[in-house]
């Protein structure tokens, strides 16, 4: 397909792989002619992702990894290095997200927004921490944080989590900057996947969706576009910033 990059000869890495658009992230950066880890707790199902990557061409093998304990993201790194020798780029898809609660804030259980954040944030945290030796000693990165459009108003653990990973992308971007990697992040609007379907009511998908300019709920493929632009050598000069991928949804700021 024209206009996307030339990833031949990168290693990528991406997080929550084994479905979903962490699935449609690997699938896109293969096409391109990345060398792609699938990186996810349930290893059955990276292995499966794999296993169609590479009956399409793609250079493609799976992995295990809790994000949320670094002993299982340095173990990660130090697999993808044995294999590679390097790392170039890192998408952070992985997140509590199929399971997720919209309890109000003021009853949340502490022990759910604990286990919410160790993964939609100190897995960001902790997978970039492993990677980013590798990523510096290449001389070229990209890492990608996947956040929401929930964090502009969706309340909850979830929310708060993707709202404070806006934060951390920002600090990553400048502590990588010089080292010539880029940090930023997409939040997509309420996108159809299994999850969706099973998380999201109904009449709470269709109110979404009325907001929007364009008035239909996004596909995983709607996503890939801002992916392979962030992978690319045309966002050299693009760091520490969030592109929204909604169909519009407004207002978000």
């Amino acid at each position: 397909m024209s206009g996307q990059p030339d990833l031949a000869g990168r290693v990528a890495v991406v997080t929550g792989a084994a479905q979903g658009i962490g699935r449609a992230y690997a699938e896109a950066l293969g096409r391109c002619g990345a060398t792609v880890v699938i990186a996810d707790l349930n290893l059955e199902g990276a292995e499966a992702t794999a296993e169609a990557l590479r009956a399409d061409g793609t250079k493609a093998s799976a992995a295990a990894v809790d994000v949320s304990d670094q002993a299982s993201t340095l173990a990660l790194a130090e697999t993808v290095r044995a294999a590679h020798g390097t790392a170039h780029i890192v998408v952070n898809n992985a997140a509590i997200y199929h399971s997720m609660r919209l309890d109000p804030q003021l009853t949340v259980d502490i022990d759910y927004w604990r286990k919410v954040f160790s993964v939609n944030l100190d897995g960001a945290l902790l997978v970039t921490q492993a990677f980013a030796p590798l990523l510096i000693e290449a001389g070229w990165g990209r890492v990608v944080m996947q956040t929401s459009t929930a964090a502009w108003g969706n309340g909850g653990a979830y929310g708060a989590s993707k709202l404070a990973l806006l934060g951390l992308t920002r600090g990553f971007a400048r502590e990588l900057g010089g080292h010539g990697i880029t940090v930023n992040a997409i939040a997509p609007g309420p996108v159809l996947t299994e999850a969706t379907t099973s998380t999201i009511p109904q009449d709470r998908l269709d109110a979404l969706v009325a907001t929007a300019a364009i008035k239909r709920p996004g596909e995983v493929d709607d996503l890939t576009g801002a992916l392979l632009f962030l992978c690319s050598e045309g966002s050299a000069w693009f760091t520490g910033q969030t592109m929204v991928v909604d169909g519009g949804i407004t207002p978000r700021y």
